[in-house]
Order: C-alpha cells, then sequence, then structure tokens
C-alpha cells in the first residue's frame, strides 16, 4: 500500500517535515491508515498524541489501554471501534523514538484484522537503527 502526504493536500506549501507530518494510505474497502508524528523533545509519554489522532466524534477506544516497551520505544495501543460504517473497527496506538512521537491508527471491517496491522507496522519501523 502506498501513503501517501495528507498535509501536502491541504496545502502545496506546508507538507509533512521532520518535525511534524500525517500520511494516509487506504484500500478501499479493506483498510485505512493515518500515521501523525510531532518533534516533542524530551517526551516519553506518547498518549497525547494517540488522543490528538483519536476522533471525538467517531473513534471509541475499547478495552485497556495497553502499554509495552517495543524494540526500546516507549508504546501505547488501544483496540478501537467507530462510526464509520465502512469500518466499524480498528486500533490506534503511539510511540516515542528519539525526540519524535509517532500515532498510528487502522480502520478495518473485520475487528481480528487491526492488531496484526499495528503489530505489523510496528515491526517495519526502526526507529533510526
Amino acid at each position: 500500500m502506498a501513503f501517501y502526504d495528507h498535509l501536502a493536500t491541504i496545502n502545496v506549501r506546508a507538507p509533512s517535515a521532520y518535525n511534524n507530518g500525517f500520511l494516509a494510505s487506504y484500500q478501499i474497502p479493506n483498510i485505512l491508515i493515518n500515521l501523525i508524528w510531532l518533534q516533542a523533545p524530551g517526551t516519553s509519554d506518547p498518549k497525547f498524541l494517540l488522543d490528538t489522532l483519536l476522533d471525538d466524534q467517531a473513534d471509541t477506544p475499547t478495552g485497556s489501554l495497553e502499554v509495552k516497551l517495543i524494540n526500546n520505544m516507549n508504546v501505547v495501543y488501544t483496540p478501537i471501534t467507530t462510526t464509520i460504517s465502512e469500518f466499524p473497527f480498528g486500533s490506534a496506538g503511539a510511540w516515542t523514538c528519539g525526540d519524535r512521537v509517532f500515532a498510528w491508527k487502522v480502520y478495518t471491517p473485520q475487528v481480528e484484522t487491526a492488531a496484526p496491522l499495528f503489530e505489523e507496522a510496528l515491526s517495519r519501523f526502526t526507529c533510526g537503527q
């Protein structure tokens, strides 16, 4: 799946950069992914960016927020449900990497596909290694 720079679609003169960004990808009717990041030196808790990515009007976290150390990164994760009828399920997570914080969200039509997609995304994220 290819990602596109969502910020560049809003303003071609202000695309995603090192200090902040927003990428999106979709494969209708199966998946919709958002990835945002923000430069935040000294931040060790990525939950604030997870809260930013979750849409108060559409997304509802289900279950407890999981906190993990994965690949030497502080990671928070939650399954979600959504009011988007084509994509009623999903998951969202956030992590710190150096001086940046990242948040990732996926919408899917099946509940069982969301968590493996997050695991795959994190397994590909190298954090500059």
